[in-house]
């Protein structure tokens, strides 16, 4: 198959030059919890309400809709910012942007003047964010093939890597395209999930940063929200720093907080922080973190009415006779189900909002269909809009309906279709 041709050097380094502290010429080794970095001047693009997954959405549509609401995004964004003491954000939309939709959640962080990069998990996702307009850099946090490190680098996203073999095969990756490749260092000090061990990283950074086929765009690590043993890994993280420093070993930008330690470590904000949770409204539990910031919902999962039809006593409604009223009684259809990412559990707990009136979930949620008991007045119409998740009442946001169903606020968000449309609003 053939690759598209590598960019000129110029276009590269204006590209990559947008990435807030994300190049090593921009960065040093001495970098220290107590830096900050430059706020970026360029934008991604002019508008993320443009987004691919918007151009199947209609007005006019029944089907369920995602809406994106833009002042909550931007919001977030400041709040993390300014607990991070104005250091640029790598803004982590990784797995679909939690289920929000990248496509649509990717460009529209990168608009913001505090986000300095995007982080994703795939290089499906870091290769859609380019395709939606994004030139802010973009970091993906696994390690890849020759093939998917090459993809990668001619599209200037830049690959993590960690595994022993990476020296050779990015010594290989470089000579196909004739320039290093930038990457960013992966080191493990705890978590023993990811990265390289930080009992033997030494002799592998040193020859990742001295091999003339590497450029050491960054260094970062993960914690495991334990806040004691962060500490722990934090002093790991420190001493291979250090090592580094005292032998002139460039790492690049350094970043090693997602939400948790943003909220709760300051000391381990370094050149720049990554969060991903709390830019999605969901901070870390406790009243601490809600003391320190206030997150807002930033999404509603729409549709609209298909269906009312009155009920008398000894009718039902739903697969096993569901709903049952003891009174006369209007029930409303929605076109939405389990499939599109609301919950069955939904049936009997919670709530929808129409009109700025609350309807209980009672004939059970299937597949692709909810239906609502109305009460004994016909106060809902065909087409009328239902929110079943979001900002404008507190029996419909994100965390209420995670708490009432008992799935939490992750499953609740990762579990929304990629299908349905997102809309910037």
């Amino acid at each position: 198959m053939d690759r598209p041709s590598p960019l000129p050097r110029r276009r590269f380094l204006q590209l990559t030059g947008t990435a807030l502290g994300l190049t090593a010429t921009s960065a040093c080794a001495s970098s220290g919890p107590s830096r900050t970095t430059t706020p970026p001047t360029t934008t991604a693009r002019t508008s993320a309400a443009g987004a691919t997954s918007d151009r199947t959405y209609s007005p006019e549509r029944f089907d369920p809709w995602i809406e994106l609401d833009r002042a909550a995004w931007t919001h977030n964004v400041r709040e993390a910012s300014r607990l991070a003491g104005g250091r640029p954000i790598l803004a982590v939309v990784k797995n679909n942007a939690y289920g929000l939709g990248d496509r649509a959640v990717g460009p529209l962080l990168a608009d913001m003047s505090q986000v300095g990069g995007i982080a994703t998990v795939r290089v499906e996702e870091a290769l859609a964010l380019r395709e939606e307009g994004v030139t802010k850099s973009i970091v993906v946090m696994a390690e890849g093939s020759e093939d998917e490190i090459e993809e990668m680098a001619r599209h200037n996203v830049l690959p993590s890597v960690w595994l022993d073999d990476a020296p050779e095969r990015l010594r290989s990756v470089s000579r196909r395209l004739g320039r290093p490749v930038p990457v960013q260092l992966f080191i493990d000090t705890g978590m023993n999930r990811e990265g390289m061990p930080h009992t033997r990283a030494r002799r592998w950074i040193e020859e990742l940063v001295q091999s003339e086929y590497v450029d050491v765009n960054g260094t970062y690590t993960m914690f495991t929200h334990d806040l004691d043993f962060d500490r722990e890994q934090l002093a790991r993280f420190e001493e291979l720093l250090g090592w580094a420093r005292g032998r002139n070993l460039p790492l690049g930008t350094l970043h090693a907080s997602p939400t948790y330690e943003l909220f709760h470590l300051p000391e381990a904000h370094y050149d720049m922080v990554r969060p991903g949770n709390a830019l999605f409204g969901n901070p870390p539990d406790g009243e601490e973190a809600t003391d320190k910031a206030t997150l807002r919902p930033v999404f509603r999962l729409n549709t609209r009415v298909v269906r009312v039809e009155h009920l008398e006593p000894g009718d039902s409604a739903g697969f096993n006779r569901t709903f049952m009223p003891e009174r006369a009684s209007w029930v409303a259809l929605l076109p939405i189900g389990r499939t599109d990412g609301y919950p069955s559990e939904a049936n009997g707990t919670c709530e929808v909002l129409i009109n700025g009136r609350l309807y209980p979930v009672a004939g059970g949620v299937n597949s692709a269909h909810a239906i609502l008991d109305i009460g004994e007045e016909k106060t809902v119409e065909v087409g009328d809009v239902a929110t079943l998740i979001g900002p404008d009442h507190p029996a419909v946001l994100p965390h209420t309906v995670a708490e009432r169903t008992g799935l939490g606020f992750l499953r609740i968000i990762q579990g929304i279709n990629p299908r349905l449309p997102r809309r910037v609003v």
